[in-house]
């Protein structure tokens, strides 16, 4: 169960101006009309952290309670999750698991679902060492979660299958600070591009620093994502140029060199590239990439190159070419007419 500083997401403060800054930030996204028992939890949450700004001694005292009546292997969780060094280490997982064998099954059927609630809560986990501990207390197999919220378990099983968005390994010999910044970038990006496509252009362009880990994986996610809004990011360019290298046939790395080239502005230069690209492999997304490059710098040309499209495009269920009658498709119609009031067009 989520304490009220979880639900309100800011550390235990006895400052009353922080805990009612949090209380009107979550409140748009907990409306008591569209989402009453969110708004409830919120408001408990409000009234018990400013109940506990007033007797912070009360709440040391409800967290000594706790801890004494917390079963040893829950504890032991908590510690796991907590250490700097082993918190991203399958192996210290593994031997966590090992612990936990040692008690009977009864035992292990009662802590089930409070190590899965432990878990949920932790801010930086790592969910590929979490689908270890899944896999032993069959997480995905039960439905009788124990009061737990259902959607909430359900979500985050779906993010252990799903996996960590690249190795957090890679992160150790970094300080800490950076790794939890790192993971809860990550994190929050791969849900943005998941849940919430339309904003992730906002996302992206956010400014302050951030770490790009060494993980390949990580790094094509990077070109999907950037891609998939049109923005250019000149770091990835040479990744897409290695992925090539390492699979020259591999269609998805020819199309996004050519993708983060063109929306890292380059010109002339790409034309060779991406036709080569266009005639290799035909397909929408090449279309679109030669539709838009001709837009960017050499707009005078859009409407002939819509036709030289279309035409390719029209052919019978033998991939032998139709007649075709320029301005009969209506999105040939449709492109002609965006180029047209563009105000890019030579006069």
């Amino acid at each position: 169960m989520k304490t009220c500083w979880q639900i309100l997401e800011i550390e235990s403060t006895t400052q009353i101006d922080i805990i009612r800054q949090a209380y009107l930030a979550r409140l748009p996204l907990c409306h008591p009309e569209t989402d009453p028992q969110g708004f409830k939890a919120l408001r408990q949450a409000y009234e018990e952290a400013l109940r506990l700004a007033v007797n912070p001694v009360e709440e040391a005292d409800d967290e000594e309670k706790d801890a004494t009546a917390e079963h040893e292997i829950l504890r032991a969780f908590r510690t796991l999750l907590d250490s700097e060094s082993d918190r991203f280490q399958p192996s210290a997982w593994q031997k966590f698991i090992q612990q936990l064998n040692t008690w009977n099954m009864e035992d292990v059927d009662q802590l089930r679902w409070p190590l899965c609630a432990i878990a949920i809560e932790a801010r930086y986990l790592s969910l590929n060492c979490a689908s270890l501990l899944a896999e032993r207390l069959n997480w995905h197999s039960f439905n009788d979660s124990e009061g737990m919220d259902e959607e909430e378990r359900v979500a985050f099983l779906e993010a252990i299958q799903a996996g960590d968005c690249f190795d957090f390994l890679s992160l150790l010999e970094y300080p800490v600070a950076l790794q939890n910044q790192t993971v809860e970038y990550y994190f929050a990006l791969e849900r943005c591009c998941r849940y919430h496509p339309d904003y992730v252009t906002a996302f992206l362009a956010m400014e302050g620093p951030w770490f790009i880990p060494d993980d390949a994986k990580l790094h094509r996610k990077l070109l999907r994502w950037y891609s998939s809004v049109q923005t250019g990011m000149v770091e990835l360019i040479p990744v897409a140029k290695q992925w090539q290298a390492e699979e020259p046939e591999s269609e998805d790395a020819r199309y996004y060199q050519c993708a983060q080239r063109l929306y890292c502005g380059e010109g002339e230069s790409l034309l060779a590239d991406l036709g080569a690209y266009w005639e290799s492999y035909p397909s929408t997304q090449a279309d679109n990439l030669l539709l838009q490059w001709s837009k960017r710098h050499c707009p005078d040309y859009f409407a002939l190159l819509v036709m030289v499209i279309e035409a390719r495009s029209m052919v019978d269920a033998q991939g032998q070419p139709l007649k075709y009658v320029p301005g009969e498709s209506a999105r040939t119609r449709l492109l002609w007419a965006e180029i047209l009031h563009s105000g890019k067009l030579s006069r």
